[in-house]
């Protein structure tokens, strides 16, 4: 496996990692004033009953983080530096919320469908740029951090990120209870939190001083697609991690699902979202210091078998609440164990999927490893919309069962990856 730039070396200093750090935690503090899993589908079933729609969240919110990063890594690939990419990323993402708030707050009252069109594309802005953006980020990362402490970098990223999400949990509760925001005016506030929270996170990551890279072999976007094939039939490591976070990444086919039940089969509160929020980041400040423990001492292999238990376990529960629909109790506590290990199982799946590729793909082709992945698992963010049509055609124990089913089969594919045989060298 190729060693990294001697003349890199030099950059990879606490400066850059604490940058890195700030970057992740008020980015987290921000997504969980706009969090997919509880306040956006609470949000859109205030301008619609479609839970088509509902699912449409998690689609756009990953798929569009996922979906660009083959040809952003096509891009990306011969250049030394992939600091403009990054740039441009985080201005289109903020121009997505820019144009959503406002035309959401002066239509969302009288005119939904309206509202909702325009969330849809500024929310499609924000995360297709963030995924033309991450190629740029994960490189910039490898550059700037030591292999040695991707581990505690990701975890700190996230564990004081999760703290701040806590929080930020209690005040999205306190905004949609109380009687001085009504809606839509409630959840553009939480909007306007979110892109606020976002901003100094951007400018802080713009000052890492990014050094040269290796630059990889320029192709046009179809030879560079034409070749993806072969990268995953001779590298059998890197084909099991697909497989495996392809089967975990399904799972997601309920995410948008658990906040809707509950509003709507267990008659919650919307104020609840806030709740959920807080318990969901607690999951993520409980795990997240075991994650980088096991990452750093046990390598990103044993943290993505725990980590695929906890995928496989959360709609587990879910089943389980939903065989006792008229058991109120025993379902506020089963979906709080539901959010608790969502955003720990999120966490600790990125964290361990990217550690194990970047300990396994060559410096030159990185990108390539990078965007294929991502692009394949963009697959599974679609699946969010059938699980609206699950939910309408047949109901949500059928559609948790799936889930299930899914998680079983990515624990399985999990336990098949090999320990990495070479880290990339500090």
């Amino acid at each position: 496996m190729p060693r990294a730039h001697p003349q890199n070396l030099s950059f990879r200093t606490p400066r850059a990692y604490w940058l890195g750090v700030f970057n992740g935690i008020v980015f987290n503090i921000g997504s969980a004033f706009v969090d997919p899993a509880t306040v956006l589908p609470s949000f859109v079933s205030r301008l619609t009953d479609s839970a088509v729609a509902v699912g449409l969240i998690s689609a756009i919110g990953l798929g569009g983080w996922y979906l660009p990063q083959l040809f952003a890594a096509s891009y990306a690939q011969p250049r030394p530096y992939k600091r403009p990419l990054y740039i441009l990323a985080t201005l289109l993402r903020a121009i997505g919320w820019a144009i959503a708030i406002p035309l959401v707050y002066l239509f969302g009252g009288s005119q939904p469908a309206l509202a909702l069109l325009a969330f849809f594309l500024g929310y499609s802005l924000f995360t297709f740029a963030g995924g033309l953006g991450g190629i740029a980020f994960l490189d910039m990362i490898a550059k700037t951090v030591a292999p040695n402490r991707l581990g505690s970098f990701f975890g700190n990223r996230l564990f004081w990120g999760a703290l701040g999400g806590i929080g930020a949990g209690f005040l999205v509760r306190t905004i949609l209870a109380s009687d001085k925001f009504s809606f839509p005016a409630n959840y553009c506030l939480l909007m306007g939190l979110g892109l606020a929270s976002f901003v100094p996170g951007w400018i802080a990551f713009l000052l890492v001083k990014e050094p040269p890279g290796r630059p990889g072999k320029a192709q046009s976007l179809l030879d560079f697609v034409r070749s993806t094939p072969g990268v995953i039939r001779r590298h059998r490591d890197y084909r099991l991690l697909v497989v495996s976070r392809l089967l975990l990444g399904a799972t997601g086919i309920a995410l948008p699902f658990y906040i809707l039940y509950c509003r709507r089969v267990l008659q919650m509160p919307e104020a609840v979202v806030g709740t959920y929020l807080s318990i969901q980041m607690a999951g993520n400040v409980f795990a997240i210091p075991l994650w980088a423990y096991l990452n750093d001492r046990k390598g990103p292999r044993s943290l993505l078998i725990v980590v695929a238990a906890v995928s496989l376990a959360i709609p587990t529960i879910a089943f389980l609440a939903a065989l006792f629909p008229h058991a109120p109790e025993f379902g506020r506590l089963a979906f709080a164990a539901v959010f608790f290990g969502l955003a720990a199982a999120a966490a600790g799946g990125f964290m361990a999927s990217t550690n194990y590729l970047l300990a396994i793909a060559p410096e030159e082709q990185r990108p390539l490893y990078i965007g294929v992945l991502n692009t394949l698992f963009a697959i599974t963010t679609f699946l969010p919309m059938l699980g609206g049509l699950i939910v309408k055609f047949g109901s949500f124990l059928i559609l948790f069962a799936l889930a299930a089913m899914l998680g079983l089969a990515g624990a399985v594919a999990a336990l098949r990856l090999p320990r990495p045989q070479s880290q990339l060298s500090d």
